[in-house]
């Protein structure tokens, strides 16, 4: 087994070689050097009486979904945070300032960086989020301290991939202490590719633990209504969905929130494309520069969501919720959100990283469609209110039914460690 992990540390290493400069230049220039020195393992350390618990997380959702533990564990212990994108960086920088946790980026997973993060804050326990399987991490981090999987999920996609180097995943499951997932099927896939029976519970899933602050926005009542939000997408569902919205031929209010900021010129582009061949009057606006519309009435804006870390409590706001992710073969985006201020869901055919959703179609309590029939889904909740409020409570009720992950999680976590 030994000579697997210093094959993978070799192709690892490899491929290193080529991504590091595009990672390195792709970053802000106040950012790289920060990234350079943390991806290797350089930290600045800091004094704690508490005992440290490292936590990683790799991006936003991640972050958003294991707040509450990291929020409850910051009581007892010194977290230290990692994560791998900037705007995961951003978005735990806001939530936990106010607590006893330090973000950094997650060292590269080679042996170097990782034992010069373990030397430097001697973590009690390591916590990975969801599917986050670093090999020398694991393997190393084991060696010391408990290494420990929350909110574990494992998609179809993953599990068929696994399954070719079952050897190699099993002898990384084996490594870990305790290992808690969202689901059943999920566990059964990881004990099929090697986990132990007796080390691997159900707890739910911990972004059902959702908070979401609410924020008074200085625009809200500016905007025109119906407002539709289209949260998350992915290349070329905004396309999709800004045609649709066209279609609709009505006044009121688009905002689409890309996932990726980096896509934020990209879509500003595609709106100004669309608003210019239409023969229609439609105000056009970036969010970071709104803040009200003319008071003429029947008016039509398009708004891109061009900020991070907002999207949750934006969902306030709208009328109908969009979730991408889920009109491409990407698997979707948290549906929760919405659900959390009681609105309706409307989701694409392609929610494969959300097993509860057939819950939630079961229950009515959200809308599948395909692009051909978002135009008549979206057009039948604007013009029944009441078919819309009773979507969005079935969805709430579902919601707070399935809450609790992160108290059965932190219960099993402490019986663990110091």
């Amino acid at each position: 087994m030994q000579t697997a992990f210093l094959i993978y540390t070799f192709l690892y290493l490899f491929a290193l070689l080529f991504i590091l400069p595009f990672e390195y230049f792709k970053r802000p220039s106040q950012l790289r050097k920060k990234w350079i020195k943390e991806k290797f393992g350089f930290f600045s350390k800091r004094e704690s009486k508490l005992p440290t618990v490292w936590v990683h997380a790799v991006s936003v959702g991640e972050v958003v979904s294991v707040s509450r533990m990291v929020k409850e564990l910051s009581k007892k212990y010194r977290i230290v945070l990692t994560t791998i994108t900037d705007t995961g960086q951003k978005v735990a920088k806001e939530r936990f300032k106010d607590f006893n946790v330090d973000i950094f980026y997650m060292p590269f997973d080679i042996p170097f960086a990782i034992n010069k993060f373990l030397r430097n804050f001697s973590p009690v326990a390591i916590i990975i989020t969801e599917t986050e399987l670093w090999p020398n991490l694991i393997r190393i981090g084991s060696q010391n301290t408990s290494v420990i999987l929350v909110n574990g999920r494992i998609s179809d996609r993953s599990y068929k991939g696994y399954c070719k180097v079952k050897f190699f995943i099993k002898s990384l499951l084996r490594k870990m202490s305790l290992i808690c997932v969202q689901e059943y099927q999920y566990r059964e896939k990881l004990i099929n590719l090697g986990a132990e029976d007796e080390k691997i519970y159900v707890t739910g899933n911990m972004k059902f633990d959702i908070e979401i602050k609410e924020i008074k926005f200085s625009w809200e009542k500016y905007i025109p209504n119906p407002v539709i939000l289209a949260g998350s997408t992915h290349e070329p569902e905004e396309e999709i969905i800004l045609d649709s919205f066209l279609k609709l031929s009505i006044d009121g209010t688009l905002m689409l929130a890309p996932r990726h900021p980096e896509r934020f010129i990209e879509v500003e582009n595609l709106i100004r494309k669309k608003i210019s061949n239409s023969d229609k009057k439609i105000l056009f606006s970036k969010l970071s520069s709104f803040h009200s519309v003319p008071s003429n009435q029947n008016q039509t804006l398009i708004l891109l969501i061009d900020q991070m870390g907002i999207l949750g409590s934006l969902y306030r706001v709208c009328d109908l919720a969009i979730v991408g992710g889920s009109f491409i073969p990407h698997g979707g985006q948290n549906p929760l959100e919405p659900a959390y201020w009681k609105k309706p869901i409307i989701c694409g055919p392609y929610m494969d990283n959300f097993p509860f959703i057939e819950e939630f179609i079961r229950e009515k309590a959200c809308l599948i469609v395909d692009k051909d029939s978002l135009v008549s889904a979206m057009k039948d909740l604007i013009e029944n209110p009441k078919l819309s409020e009773t979507i969005g409570n079935r969805a709430y009720q579902l919601f707070l039914n399935k809450a609790g992950a992160t108290k059965r999680t932190i219960k099993l976590i402490e019986k663990l460690i110091p």
